[in-house]
């Protein structure tokens, strides 16, 4: 790890040579994916196609694809959060907040007056 480029390379990198730097991205990600176990490889092969094709969707805005990914992983974490609440039995205590949220944002509607004609 200590081969790894600091920040500095790494946005000269980006600036003067964007090309490599994507090669190099490309690289480190199949490293650490090689170096997972056999049994998450296919896993983890299948969340980065969902990246990848959240980022070429989103290339022509960087700002984005980082938000669609942020997003993809608010929604894992919440489902993993659940999922473990519902195995051990606890109380999650903002379950109530998110239900009451979810019920709120479902049946809230503005009321638009249109002019008779």
């Amino acid at each position: 790890m200590s081969d790894f480029p600091s920040f500095d390379q790494l946005l000269k990198l980006a600036q003067e040579k964007p090309e490599e730097l994507e090669q190099f991205r490309q690289e480190q990600v199949e490293l650490l994916i090689s170096q997972a176990p056999e049994s998450s490889r296919r896993r983890l092969r299948g969340l980065q196609f969902q990246i990848d094709a959240q980022r070429q969707l989103h290339s022509d805005s960087p700002m984005g694809a980082c938000m669609k990914v942020s997003q993809m992983m608010h929604e894992s974490f919440a489902e993993l959060r659940v999922w473990l609440n519902d195995i051990t039995g606890s109380n999650d205590p903002l379950r109530g907040e998110i239900d009451a949220f979810q019920a709120e944002e479902k049946t809230a509607a503005k009321v638009l007056t249109f002019p008779a004609s």
